[in-house]
């Protein structure tokens, strides 16, 4: 499918965009906007999306990875509904993106578990039984989730101890593991919350 010049240059303006001048309202907005200006279509206003696309900042892999996981959660309300998005890229650029929605009753922790389980299992089902000879890169801006997981911090509560156990578990299927920590601003303009 080709795009006209129209759809380019929408995306152009999109691109432009500031997201952290948005609201959350507004910044689900953009993405829509921007996924189908890409896509070449008009826009398209459904009432919820279980899972979708999402992608406001290219990233890159991690050097000496082959693949990096960038991650973040959160709740509306703590507890509330939870929600989460990952992005995944490779040695030539953005394999994955996602959005996802996690449903209500869910913790600010609980969903940052939540969605790098999800960006494994995503990543594992791509790479499949070369998984064992894969480098992974992880980064996030929870502190519990990549100190758990290093075994830096004992993860202690029982609401997320299952969580901890299912993402370890998925990590351990990879080769190399490298958790870091990233600051709160680079999950921010990765995936504008």
């Amino acid at each position: 499918m080709t795009r006209d010049n129209g759809s380019d240059r929408h995306a152009e303006e999109l691109v432009d965009i500031d997201p952290e001048s948005l609201s959350q309202q507004q910044l689900i907005d953009l993405v829509r906007d921007l996924q189908n200006a890409l896509a070449g279509r008009s826009r398209q206003v459904p009432a919820s999306s279980p899972t979708g696309n999402v992608r406001l900042r290219p990233v890159s892999a991690v050097p000496g990875a082959d693949y990096t996981v960038f991650f973040d959660g959160g709740s509306l309300g703590n507890p509330g509904k939870g929600y989460g998005s990952y992005e995944i890229a490779g040695p030539e650029g953005t394999v994955a993106a996602r959005q996802v929605q996690f449903g209500n009753d869910m913790t600010n922790n609980q969903a940052e578990f939540r969605a790098v389980i999800a960006a494994l299992e995503d990543l594992l089902e791509r790479v499949g039984p070369r998984a064992e000879a894969v480098s992974v890169a992880i980064r996030g801006d929870s502190q519990l989730v990549i100190r758990g997981l290093s075994g830096e911090w004992r993860v202690k509560h029982p609401g997320l101890q299952p969580l901890h156990r299912r993402a370890a578990d998925l990590l351990r299927r990879f080769k190399n593991v490298d958790l870091a920590w990233h600051p709160r601003q680079e999950s921010v303009r990765t995936f504008g919350h």
